[in-house]
């Protein structure tokens, strides 16, 4: 199945033993080299550090007047002023979950994966799906043929397979819309561009079930 990458971060997560969970998509991670499908990620609160959870309770303010008035007479147990009774706040952080790409059981309604093998480190060896975004698709003689959109991700691949490519004179050439090729050449991160051979020009096409693989 090809999908847009943005329109698989529109979709919740959920553990498929865990029906009631909706979890917000944040992130497709690819491979750097390759563009495989490495990692989905999302975002969960989890409990900030017991040992930095405690804070004051104020007193109310009648109990202090009467302490006042009293000159202190039975107040052994009432605290000073200024100071409160200690309680515990329930203060969460949130935490970024990566998981693998091969748990992802299904794609439909929900993004649903199964077992519990996912990390918090962000893997070196990859990268957001977003990244691209707003790059310049350009030939090596420097012609422009447009800006990157968005990636293709093919879901039974398990890989991005092309660009959607907007504005540009190639691809108005072609009509009105976003138009699409497959994805060749290379990334220049430097520059933020994404330089292919000439002849992939020829390559465009109008919709991503167009899209023909270049061997």
């Amino acid at each position: 199945m090809l999908i847009k990458g943005t329109d698989l971060l529109d979709k919740k997560v959920r553990h498929a033993q865990a029906n009631e969970d909706h979890i917000e998509l944040n992130g497709i991670l690819l491979n750097k080299y390759d563009f495989s499908l490495c990692y989905l990620t999302f975002e969960e609160a989890v409990p900030a550090d017991a040992g930095n959870e405690k804070s004051f309770e104020a007193v109310d303010r009648s109990v202090l007047d009467m302490q006042a008035a009293t000159s202190g007479i039975g107040s052994q147990s009432t605290p000073l002023s200024g100071t409160g009774y200690p309680v515990a706040t329930k203060t969460t952080i949130k935490e970024t979950y990566y998981i693998p790409w091969h748990e992802i059981v299904s794609l439909d309604d929900d993004i649903v994966y199964q077992g519990n093998e996912r990390q918090l480190q962000e893997p070196e060896e990859c990268m957001e799906s977003t990244l691209f975004k707003g790059w310049t698709l350009e030939t090596i003689d420097g012609d422009k043929i447009g800006k990157i959109q968005d990636l293709i991700l093919d879901t039974i691949a398990k890989k991005a397979v092309a660009l959607e490519v907007t504005e540009g004179f190639w691809s108005k050439l072609m009509g009105e819309g976003n138009k699409y090729m497959p994805i060749a050449g290379e990334p220049n991160y430097a520059e933020e561009k994404w330089i292919v051979e000439t002849e992939l020009k020829d390559h465009l096409v109008n919709s991503k079930e167009e899209i023909q693989p270049i061997f």
